[in-house]
């Protein structure tokens, strides 16, 4: 593995470090100045509606999301790791607990993308079906106790 190589697959994982650990200048001096962010598939909308970010919109909906809206959430080690020429993609699973008390187990792909040693795109497929059901039911908890 050449050096480059290697170093892509350690920021890919410093990537799931810094995330863990709530530090957002860390993990943003990972990711490149034109950075893009893809929440997928197609199918599922973010709450927020943006499917697609640059690097401060995304590092500051990472950040709303952890400080906000979770108690803690830990992304675990990946089940499953393969790495090519520029890319990275993680198969991992996250373990967590919102505000509210509801407890958070969603599984991904993350697809790292780099230029040189930076992340320049993220494509980030989440479990559609748990996190559609989850998040429409955080959703509703809001709704229901602001009224």
């Amino acid at each position: 593995m050449s050096d480059l190589a290697a170093k892509q697959l350690e920021n890919a994982h410093a990537f799931l470090t810094y995330l863990n650990a709530l530090n957002w200048d860390r993990l943003g001096e990972l990711l490149a100045p034109d950075f893009r962010h893809k929440y997928l598939p197609a199918s599922i909308i973010p709450p927020d509606g943006k499917e697609d970010r640059g690097k401060d919109d995304f590092v500051g909906v990472l950040k709303y999301n952890f400080e906000k809206v979770f108690d803690k959430v830990t992304f675990l080690a990946p089940l499953d790791v393969i790495h090519g020429t520029n890319a990275v993609v993680f198969h991992l699973k996250s373990d967590g607990i919102s505000k509210s008390g509801k407890k958070y187990n969603n599984e991904y792909m993350v697809t790292f993308h780099f230029d040189g040693e930076k992340i320049i795109k993220l494509n980030e497929f989440v479990d559609s079906k748990y996190s559609s059901a989850y998040f429409g039911a955080l959703r509703a908890e809001a709704a229901e106790s602001s009224s």
